[in-house]
């Protein structure tokens, strides 16, 4: 399976966090396991979820952005879906 990792946009942006959840929610993805943590300047918080036995891996963390990781299909899917929101 190959692994995709899409760059939502700025991790500061609370609206962009609050659409990528609402499209989440309504391709029946289900929250696995959350953690947040810092390092120095670096501020991280990692959610998994997961659909139909497939997980995807959330990830806000400063200077990287607000990002998506998970099989390149399932990816795609959600870059769609979040186009049309």
């Amino acid at each position: 399976m190959a692994v995709e990792k899409w760059v939502v946009g700025p991790e500061y942006d609370d609206a962009l966090l609050a659409r990528l959840k609402k499209v989440l929610q309504q391709l029946g993805y289900k929250s696995q396991d959350k953690w947040h943590g810092v390092g120095g300047s670096q501020d991280i918080w990692h959610w998994e979820v997961v659909s139909e036995g497939e997980v995807l891996i959330i990830e806000s963390e400063t200077y990287m952005g607000l990002s998506v990781a998970g099989s390149a299909d399932r990816i795609s899917i959600l870059q769609d879906r979040f186009s049309q929101a």
